[in-house]
């Protein structure tokens, strides 16, 4: 579809002119007839027809979030049958001692997904483990409550094994997500083309509808998609955080509230999701600002400045106690147990860490790519590829077919949790499954050649090849290769 004719092409313009900033973006209500019109005339039956054809004819189910559900269907089959697969090659040719005499149930249950199993029969413990050397041991203060208080309370209602009830909260969460991921592509693709928001694809918008489709698909056979059908976390978390981005994108706040608490109590994804929410604030804030300043009621600097300000208070409030959000479980870590580090304390330990050797804030990718190296390469080398990685990332996420393919929110989400991880993420094998959230990139990744259908069909095969990889070697695989712990 076109664009409107004097469309801004720059990335700030568009959330300026387009109403793509919070509080005012206009959505699809604003192309419908007014209600003034009249719909029904028998004295007018020319002109009721025109008006009626004139009104936006959304496409059938059949060809929106039918096919996307199915998309998702059929790649949890896929991901089933390739746990399947390596559960059979590992009972009769067992690598890990943790795999070893395990039913398909229990496979799907393994690694992180027994952590929250404990959490459910179990609780949290009241006192810390510590290792002789004072690190804290490995311990379920690691991992947040949700996915076990909801997998436990299906098991209790329907009387069965918490293994089964949380591989069916994954899947159930796993088919929302698909409905709401492919909402979230098609209202960026709409913003993109028509300046709106709308996430009801209308006959004309079926070249991005099925762009949508293939986005998601492109996420659905991403290399550690496979753990959305397990007892991890994931599909809820994930299917919270892009709630939580819907929210944002719509300027619903007050919903944004609770959906935004149980993101930070599915996984750790509280500080990346309330710096997210505090800046979009920051950019409609200065949205507003820029706009009084180019319209003809501008005043001063000064009043415009705080007109903009006085206009986004209770958004600015919505993000502060989003931010807070962040603080809940490491809060309850820290009452349980009677120690204010108590979750600081456990993530470390995870690394072999304690507190007072500090958080090695981006450094730790340095060292701990050194350490996979063995030091075969200088310190300075494996620093510059750690700064080459976050120029090239942010390059590539400043050029105009990014900046105008993402709706501004989903861009944002995208730098915001990148950034998040380049500052506190120790890069460990599990760095897949850890880049889930950023789903945008699948989007970026399938509108790249658009009319080539073998590129499309080609990123399907290569992620239904890259997850029997994933599977092959982070799940059922070897526990450690050289100095290399593999965990999925």
């Amino acid at each position: 579809m076109a664009k409107p004719s004097g469309s801004p092409a720059s990335f700030i313009e568009r959330d300026l002119l387009s109403g793509s900033h919070t509080g005012s973006a206009p959505t699809h209500e604003t192309s419908r007839p007014s209600a003034k019109i009249p719909v029904r005339n028998t004295h007018n039956t020319e002109s009721t027809r025109k008006v009626v054809s004139a009104a936006p004819q959304k496409l059938a189910a059949r060809r929106t979030w039918v096919p996307a559900l199915l998309i998702w269907l059929f790649s949890c089959a896929v991901h089933f049958g390739i746990f399947a697969l390596a559960l059979t090659r590992d009972l009769h040719q067992p690598m890990s001692k943790i795999n070893r005499n395990l039913d398909y149930l229990s496979y799907l249950n393994i690694w992180d997904a027994h952590f929250y199993e404990r959490i459910y029969t179990q609780w949290y413990p009241q006192k810390l483990p510590l290792l002789p050397n004072g690190t804290v041991n490995h311990n379920t203060w690691a991992f947040m409550p949700l996915q076990s208080v909801l997998s436990g309370g299906v098991a209790n209602v329907f009387g069965i094994e918490y293994r089964l009830a949380s591989v069916l909260v994954s899947c159930a969460a796993g088919c929302a997500l698909a409905l709401v991921l492919y909402r979230l592509f098609v209202g960026s693709l709409n913003w993109r083309a028509r300046g709106i928001f709308d996430t009801r694809p209308q006959v004309g918008d079926e070249s991005r509808n099925r762009l949508a489709l293939w986005a998601l698909a492109v996420y659905a056979f991403s290399p550690a998609s496979p753990i959305f059908v397990t007892g991890y976390a994931e599909a809820l978390s994930t299917l919270l955080l892009a709630l939580s981005v819907w929210c944002v994108v719509r300027g619903r706040y007050i919903l944004l509230l609770p959906v935004a608490l149980l993101t930070a109590l599915s996984r750790p994804l509280g500080v990346p999701l309330g710096a997210f929410v505090g800046l979009w604030w920051l950019w409609c804030m200065v949205s507003d600002y820029l706009a009084r300043r180019a319209g003809e009621s501008s005043q001063s600097v000064l009043s415009d400045a705080w007109a903009a300000f006085r206009g986004r208070i209770g958004q600015l409030l919505g993000a502060l106690l989003v931010c807070s959000f962040a603080f809940v479980h490491p809060l309850h870590a820290a009452l349980r147990t009677g120690r204010p580090d108590a979750y600081l304390a456990t993530e470390l330990g995870w690394s072999g860490r304690k507190p007072e050797d500090g958080h090695h804030i981006f450094t730790q990718w340095v060292e701990q790519w050194d350490e996979y190296l063995g030091g075969s390469l200088p310190p300075t080398i494996v620093t510059l590829f750690f700064v080459a990685l976050i120029l090239g990332f942010y390059w590539w996420m400043s050029q105009k077919f990014t900046r105008t393919l993402l709706h501004p929110a989903l861009w944002l989400w995208t730098a915001c949790y990148a950034g998040y991880l380049f500052v506190f993420w120790l890069p460990i094998t599990s760095t897949p499954r850890i880049i889930l959230p950023m789903f945008t990139l699948s989007l970026l990744v399938a509108a790249y050649l658009p009319k080539s259908r073998i590129y499309r069909l080609g990123l399907g095969v290569l992620g239904i090849l890259a997850s029997a990889a994933w599977v092959h070697m982070f799940w059922g695989g070897p526990d450690t290769i050289r100095n290399i712990w593999f965990i999925p």
